[in-house]
Parts: C-alpha cells; sequence; structure tokens
C-alpha cells in the first residue's frame, strides 16, 4: 500500500507519524496546517477544472459537505459577536478566531478534502499502522510505571508558546494515576486518557474495513487495545451500544427485525421495573468510580447553563472562563467537562448550538439512509455516532486535530452521496 498523489501521501505521512507529531508536541500544530494546505490544494483543482476535465478527475462538493463549512462559518460569526458583546481586547478576539481555524474549522474542512483523489483503503491501512505502532507503545509505558518513572509531564513542547491553549496539549507524559482510584491510566499520543478512548474507537471502526486479514486483525486489537489502557467509562459502556446501533440502523428495513423488536419491547415491559433497578445500580457504581470527575463535571454542567442562559443565550460569551470557582475544582466555566453541547450554548450560544446540531443531525440521517448499501456509510455511522456518544463528556471541536481521520472517514463516506447523484443522472442516458 502506497500513496499515488500529493493528497494521500500527505494524509499517510501525517496518520503514520503521529506518534513523531506527539514527542514533538506538533500534532495541535501541523494537523490543522495539513488540513487547510488540502484544502487550499482542492481550491486550486476546483479553478482549473472545466468541461474538458475527465471525469475521472472531477471533483464534485456534495451537499452535505457545504452544509458543513456554511455551518462552522455561523459558529465563526458567533465567536466574534460573542467576544464583541463582553468588550474583549483585540488580541483576545484574535486568539478566539485563530483557535476556530484548527477546531471547529476542521469539521468543515475535512469533508471538503474527502472529496480529493484520497482512497478509503488507503486510510484503513494507515490507522491500521498508527494502532501497530501503539502496540509497541503500549508495553513501554507500563514498564515506566513498574519503574516508577514520574507521572508528571516529562517536558513541554516550545510549540505551546505558539498554538496556546492548554500546555497539555504540548506535553509528553508516559502514564497517568487516576485521582479516585489511583488506576494507571495511559493516553499515549492524546493528551488525556478519555481522548484516547475516543480516538480508539474511531480507529476499531476504520480498522475493521481493512481487505488485509493480518492487517485488520492488528489494527481492531490495537484500537482495542488503547480502549483498555485509556480505563475509559464512557468508551467500555458505549462501545457495545455503537456495534448494537450500528447493525440495527443498517438493517432496520428488514422484516425481521421489526419482528425481534416487538419481541423484545414485550419482554422489556415484563422486566422494566428489574432493568431500570439495575440500570440505576449500575449508573452508580460508574460514577462512584471517580466520584471527584462526575462531581466536578455534573457542577460544571450547572454553572454554565445557568450562566449562559443568564448572561449570553444567543450569541455565547465567545471564550470560557481561564478558572472555575472551588466547587469544580477551579476548571473554567463551559470548558470541555461540560461536554461538546453545553460548551457550545456557553461560548457560541444558541446560533452555535444550531450551527453544529443541524449538519451533525443531517449528516447522521443521511448514513442511517446509506448504510445498509454502502460499507463507507456503515463506518461513517458507527463514527458519527460515536461522535455523538462522546459529545456529553468531551469537547469535540477541541480534540479536531487528534480524531482528523475520523472526520476525514466521514466525509468520505459523506462522498458516496455525489457518486450515487451521478450513478442515478448517467443510467437514463445509457438507457436511451
Amino acid at each position: 500500500m502506497k500513496p499515488l498523489n500529493f493528497e494521500e501521501k500527505l494524509v499517510w505521512y501525517t496518520i503514520i507519524g503521529t506518534y513523531g507529531l506527539y514527542i514533538f508536541g506538533a500534532q495541535p500544530i501541523v494537523i490543522p496546517i495539513v488540513a487547510w494546505i488540502l484544502v487550499g490544494y482542492l481550491g486550486k483543482k476546483l479553478w482549473h477544472q472545466s468541461k474538458g476535465t475527465p471525469e475521472a478527475q472531477q471533483i464534485t462538493i456534495p451537499f452535505t459537505a457545504w452544509l458543513w463549512i456554511i455551518s462552522m462559518c455561523i459558529i465563526l460569526v458567533a465567536i466574534v459577536i460573542g467576544n464583541l458583546n463582553f468588550n474583549v481586547d483585540n488580541i483576545r478576539l484574535m486568539k478566539s478566531v485563530f483557535k476556530w481555524t484548527r477546531e471547529h474549522a476542521l469539521w468543515g474542512l475535512l469533508p471538503l478534502v474527502a472529496c480529493l483523489n484520497i482512497r478509503p483503503k488507503l486510510l484503513y491501512r494507515a490507522v491500521c499502522i498508527l494502532c501497530a505502532q501503539s502496540l509497541i507503545v503500549i508495553p513501554i509505558c507500563y514498564l515506566a510505571y513498574l519503574l516508577r518513572l514520574p507521572t508528571s509531564t516529562l517536558y513541554v513542547s516550545p510549540f505551546a508558546k505558539i498554538g496556546g491553549n492548554s500546555p497539555d496539549l504540548y506535553s509528553l507524559v508516559l502514564y497517568f494515576l487516576d485521582y479516585d482510584s489511583n488506576q494507571v491510566r495511559l493516553a499515549l499520543f492524546a493528551p488525556w486518557a478519555p481522548n484516547l478512548a475516543l480516538i480508539s474507537l474511531i480507529y476499531f471502526f476504520i480498522a475493521r474495513q481493512e481487505t488485509n486479514i493480518k492487517w485488520r486483525r492488528i489494527g481492531m486489537i490495537g484500537a482495542l487495545a488503547m480502549v483498555l489502557v485509556s480505563v475509559s467509562r464512557a468508551a467500555i459502556l458505549s462501545f457495545p451500544v455503537i456495534l448494537l446501533l450500528t447493525w440495527l440502523l443498517t438493517n432496520f428495513t428488514r422484516p425481521g427485525i421489526y419482528f425481534a423488536t416487538g419481541i423484545g419491547s414485550f419482554f422489556l415491559s415484563i422486566f422494566s421495573t428489574q432493568i431500570t433497578n439495575f440500570v440505576n445500580d449500575f449508573t452508580e457504581q460508574v460514577h462512584s468510580a471517580r466520584a471527584t470527575s462526575s462531581e466536578a463535571r455534573m457542577n460544571l454542567v450547572k454553572l454554565s447553563l445557568n450562566k449562559w442562559w443568564n448572561e449570553a443565550p444567543i450569541w455565547g460569551h465567545g471564550y470560557t472562563e481561564p478558572i472555575g470557582p472551588a466547587i469544580v475544582y477551579f476548571l473554567p466555566i463551559g470548558t470541555s467537562g461540560c461536554g461538546t453541547w453545553v460548551n457550545l450554548l456557553y461560548t457560541k450560544g444558541l446560533v452555535g448550538f444550531m450551527a453544529f446540531a443541524v449538519p451533525f443531525l443531517w449528516s447522521l440521517v443521511y448514513l442511517v439512509t446509506q448504510a445498509h448499501r454502502s460499507a463507507i456509510a456503515r463506518t461513517g455511522l458507527s463514527i458519527i455516532l460515536v461522535f455523538f456518544f462522546f459529545s456529553f463528556t468531551e469537547e469535540l471541536d477541541l480534540l479536531a486535530y487528534l480524531y482528523w481521520p475520523g472526520l476525514l472517514m466521514l466525509g468520505l463516506a459523506l462522498r458516496a452521496e455525489t457518486q450515487l447523484t451521478s450513478v442515478s443522472l448517467r443510467r437514463p442516458l445509457l438507457e436511451g
């Protein structure tokens, strides 16, 4: 497997070089630059495209890709207005706009990049190679723990002065010890362990499409290993649910599904009390496993929603507060601990919330309608379900530079929209 053109080379070497970028703390800077370069290259190809361009080389941008880029531009408007409403200085405003170019913007840029000549199988293999690299790095990190090497940051990359945001994004850490249980957790090339869990689930569904059996097994095992070493509650709970939902949504048109659903609903109604009690007890055990984290998240959500509604319901605050009160362990109000949707309301208001929710829901519906006849659409459906589940615990836009292969895979799944349309338009001409 080798890249055949400029866009494939850039995607291929960026993915398999992830650990190299992490060691230098360059991920938050380099990956957004790669995305913008590819969009510029796409614009160049579109500029030179004409009626005489061979059909195999023509670029067509699907409606959903346009929807994403327009929605992300609306979020930019919300950021600017939110900042201006609170009379921030020009430096703070410029930082907010720069932050958008490498976070929310990637949700619009990468579906556009997918319109280039990038083969899905190249993405599958690159992800499998990265998962194989993780299988080598994981024992090294556990060895560091056994040798009692320091859990604190080994060093912070100089890129932190250029990129801004939390220094954790540019730090090299071998392992973490959980605050509540003192359990070892790994983050590998991610800044925090829960982030690794999100990326790992996305990589699992991408690696599952690899046609080479050996690489597919290595990729899937590597992805699951990353989930386990992250010790993420959200990943462990959501993984089987996403598998089940993907299967149900892919096969919902089959009569057997309706029959099985009816029988399942009947038994659920009989044992509803026992199931409800079990779920409540299980939820309580999950929260008590990391009581500090759960308490901080709940308080963050309450405070963020209260300040959003009372201070900036339409356009939001434009940015998160640097330091919160002691009740949330000094975490910033409106930050990632609140999840994506609360963060959107706090920082971008109702306008930004809807600007992200509309293309997200549209993409989900489209992939559901296509999943029964396209393996790429099924993969895209699984990925957007991962995003949905983690959107309640993680700030998705902040992590876009980490899970960007998932956004590219999502774009490749949405690209099938134009291919199906072109086929349906050509068929009557051929028949005539």
